[in-house]
């Protein structure tokens, strides 16, 4: 088959793997917000729940935070899955294109997890001590009772969506490796 008659079945993959992304950093988020209800309830009870006006939330907050979590980190697979997806096209067949692509997506989500994880443990070593002054531009309702634990879940947050954005380079250069791989052993691609 030549490359010309590969194309429209690269572009099928590409379109297919972006809402496969969406769903991916959905899922992503309600098991990352199940991780930080846990961290921090009040971050949910008093933040979340009001933002994303879900407020029986509180009833039943790890389904609430399931859903926060979903609707706050769907959109994130668009622009991962399109950049991301876009590296596919490097492959020579959209057969090895597909398998690549699937292959990214623990990839992706492991970098967006280290990420959010250090943004955790670094928002816990970071407020040992508080400075309220430190935090103006953050949304903290007064009277939390464990403040601690409601800023490092905001620092958690803020690390996913800079690991979300840090996935699209890893992703590449999976692709990079993934191709040079293959071509190095002789065999065909996947």
């Amino acid at each position: 088959m030549t490359m010309s008659e590969e194309t429209p079945r690269k572009l099928v993959v590409f379109l297919l793997f972006i809402p496969l992304a969406i769903v991916a950093a959905g899922v992503f988020g309600m098991l990352h917000d199940q991780l930080s209800i846990t961290v921090s309830p009040e971050y949910f009870l008093r933040y979340k729940f009001l933002q994303f006006h879900l407020p029986g939330g509180a009833a039943a907050p790890r389904l609430g935070a399931a859903i926060v979590g979903f609707k706050a980190s769907w959109w994130m697979g668009i622009p991962v899955g399109v950049l991301a997806g876009a590296a596919g096209f490097i492959h020579p067949t959209a057969r090895a294109m597909r398998h690549a692509l699937l292959w990214s997506m623990p990839v992706i989500m492991a970098i967006t997890a280290a990420a959010s994880l250090t943004g955790l443990f670094y928002g816990w070593f970071h407020t040992a001590t508080i400075n309220p002054a430190d935090y103006q531009g953050w949304f903290v309702p007064p009277g939390l009772v464990q403040l601690r634990n409601y800023l490092t879940v905001g620092y958690m947050h803020n690390a996913t969506y800079l690991g979300g954005l840090l996935a699209i380079p890893g992703a590449w250069l999976f692709h990079f490796l993934w191709r040079r791989r293959h071509a190095a052993t002789g065999l065909p691609p996947v």
